[in-house]
């Protein structure tokens, strides 16, 4: 080895030295430390509360420091107990005495333990196997009592149909509640639980849970058009005529159904919007010929026999809201025409007749047509009752024959 060399391995020997007495020097005040820190734990036993102030980390040792003796069925409680923690923040060790606990199945007496803790721990100690939904009639974590009594509750199958599948399930005790619980079954709103979520079960015992929801759609649907029918002295008796086409309209319905699993079972209307509303179709009925004309004042032509004077030209047809009035104040109606008052004062009564052969019949003056303003030329504006008559009369030409002059009141 070179000198060189001797120096560097040398060195390197110091350094690991002083490296591990280093270590050794850590691990030793860390050992001083920890053996001067003291912490305060409370010991729960025999109804009283003692709080030790220890540095030990076994709980056992912390127990034995307060002199309380710890018997072979006695439980030493050590969930709560934390290395250097503080009492204050809940540090803690607690001691459950053995006490004798019997345990009963289906009313027989099955055996007496000494235990110590809840039901849970004397079933432990016990050694009573626990299968499927097996349970007892004590919650688990009830706290042991001198004397106390337990009785074993074996499970049983339970048919559950949930949305229509079915299934079976182990159930011991609580209600239909708890078991749905159990197995991971929420309840809905609407849902229907049989028997009620309260009630206990029996052997042979079925749970039915139906899923029941609501929901809304809209259809849209037709209305179909109706037929109206009217009278018109212009057509002969018996003739029709069509005066306006029917046409159907549309609606959107909105409906409710009830869904019971996965299944509507029934729907209700909730709701009605009109989108476009049906026309009713008008059929005109002629009842010429069926009129009240007095026929014997009625020559071969359909003109009367006797009258003050006579005018001849183009008649048109008018028709109004019910209820409207005349010029006159009287309501316009069937068998009231519009003319020139001044040409045919109201209250004069009349009968019209077309060229064409078209009867009016026996009027009355009642009303001022526009035709007196508008230059049309009309002699004569007829009440109709509907504007598909008006339609159907048009212009025509007509015979006007004055029976009797009016007062201008109708």
């Amino acid at each position: 080895m070179s000198q060189q060399d001797r120096k560097k391995f040398l060195t390197l020997l110091t350094s690991r030295v002083a490296a591990v007495a280093l270590m050794v020097v850590g691990c030793c005040a860390a050992m001083v430390g920890y053996a001067t820190t003291t912490y305060t734990v409370n010991v729960f036993a025999d109804g009283q509360v003692i709080p030790v102030k220890t540095s030990a980390r076994n709980p056992d040792s912390i127990v034995a420091q307060t002199g309380i003796t710890v018997g072979e069925d006695d439980l030493v409680d050590k969930s709560s107990f934390r290395v250097g923690s503080d009492a204050k923040d809940g540090n803690a060790i607690i001691v459950y005495r053995a006490v004798p606990v019997t345990f009963y199945e289906k009313g027989k007496k099955v055996m007496r333990v000494n235990a110590a803790g809840t039901v849970a721990d004397a079933l432990e100690k016990a050694g009573i196997d626990m299968e499927g939904a097996d349970t007892t009639d004590l919650d688990p974590d009830t706290l042991l009592k001198k004397n106390m009594k337990i009785n074993i509750l074996r499970s049983f199958k339970i048919q559950l149909v949930v949305g229509g599948v079915k299934r079976t399930v182990d159930y011991a005790a609580g209600t239909v509640g708890d078991l749905l619980k159990r197995v991971n079954v929420d309840v809905g709103k609407y849902d229907v639980v049989k028997p009620g979520l309260s009630e206990t079960l029996k052997r042979g015992s079925k749970v039915v849970v139906k899923r029941v929801s609501y929901e809304t759609r809209e259809e849209e649907t037709v209305i179909k058009y109706g037929t109206q029918t009217k009278e018109s002295g212009i057509l002969a008796q018996g003739v029709k005529r069509v005066a306006r086409q029917g046409r159907d309209g549309t609606k959107t319905v909105t409906y409710e159904d009830k869904i019971v699993n996965g299944k509507v079972v029934s729907s209700k209307k909730v709701g009605e919007v009109v989108n476009v509303k049906a026309v009713d179709k008008v059929v005109v009925i002629g009842t010429r010929g069926a009129t009240n004309v007095v026929t014997s004042n009625i020559q071969g032509s359909g003109a009367p026999t006797s009258y003050l004077k006579t005018f001849h030209g183009p008649a048109t047809a008018y028709t109004a809201k019910a209820g409207a009035k005349t010029a006159s104040g009287a309501v316009a109606r069937r068998g009231l025409v519009a003319v020139n008052p001044k040409q045919i004062p109201y209250g004069s009564k009349l009968y019209i007749v077309a060229d064409d052969g078209t009867v009016y019949g026996y009027c009355t003056a009642a009303d001022t047509g526009g035709f007196v303003t508008n230059g049309s030329g009309t002699l004569v504006d007829l009440y109709m009752d509907s504007y598909g008559e008006c339609t159907q009369w048009g212009k025509r030409n007509v015979t006007i024959y004055v029976i009797s002059w009016g007062d201008g009141r109708v």
